[in-house]
């Protein structure tokens, strides 16, 4: 368990040439082309066991190896994988971030704001907001493929921080789906949103929004009212209901 353990850790641009099974941690590493040359093994260790939970990852990921398998029949030299590269340019990239833009900000705050992996990936190797991901979805297969990688992904992820599971996700695809005049879908996913939110206001004000957009009135009418029940200071709503109740 104590070599799976370390497997794990051993993530990013780290090569152990001519390790056995059981040598861990490895008295030295190499072919280290962002991190300094001199960074104790320990360190090493530790960073890169930050970097598989910020990404969700395992060793593979980034190195030639296979899932399982002893640490000695990987080639972690082996620059193959395009993960490796990528992973070297971004962790350039937050140097850069950290060292320069951020550096120059004036009245930062104390302690300072610094980016890491975790702020962007927060879990998932592909940092993707959950809207975008959705909306693919929906591109390559419609509204039913949309609403089941939705569900698929609050099944798993539900609870954690990688994606926004609030009542903005949602309508943010209903919004995009009416602009492009596809409203009944539109409103698929805006009620999407009450179901998984049954007491936010703001996403039955949203979907009384798109639901009158379709000139389905008698539905607005009744998800505004609900709206109001949940809120009733919501003025929004309330304009909104003034403006379709029957003279």
């Amino acid at each position: 368990m104590r070599n799976q353990s370390l497997a794990v850790s051993l993530a990013l641009f780290v090569a152990i040439p001519g390790v056995l099974p059981g040598q861990f941690p490895p008295e030295k590493v190499t072919n280290l082309k962002v991190f300094p040359a001199a960074m104790p093994v320990r360190a090493l260790i530790d960073t890169m066991a930050g970097f598989t939970r910020a990404l969700g990852v395992r060793c593979p990921y980034c190195h030639v190896g296979q899932e399982g398998q002893p640490l000695s029949t990987f080639d972690f030299a082996s620059d193959e994988k395009p993960t490796k590269e990528k992973a070297r340019q971004m962790l350039r990239m937050v140097a850069d971030i950290n060292g320069d833009h951020l550096a120059k900000l004036a009245d930062r705050r104390d302690p300072p704001i610094t980016v890491t992996c975790m702020t962007c990936h927060r879990g998932v190797s592909e940092p993707r907001p959950l809207q975008q991901i959705v909306l693919a979805a929906y591109d390559r297969g419609g509204a039913d493929s949309a609403e089941a990688t939705y569900r698929a992904l609050r099944q798993r992820y539900h609870g954690r921080s990688a994606y926004d599971f609030g009542e903005t996700s949602l309508a943010g695809v209903g919004a995009e789906l009416r602009r492009r005049d596809k409203l009944a879908d539109a409103v698929r996913f805006h009620r999407l949103n009450i179901e998984m939110l049954p007491s936010s206001g703001f996403a039955h004000r949203q979907a009384a929004e798109a639901e009158l957009a379709t000139g389905d009135t008698a539905a607005a009418r009744a998800t505004l009212q609900r709206a109001l029940t949940i809120d009733s200071t919501d003025a929004q709503a309330r304009r909104a209901l003034e403006a379709i109740r029957p003279k």
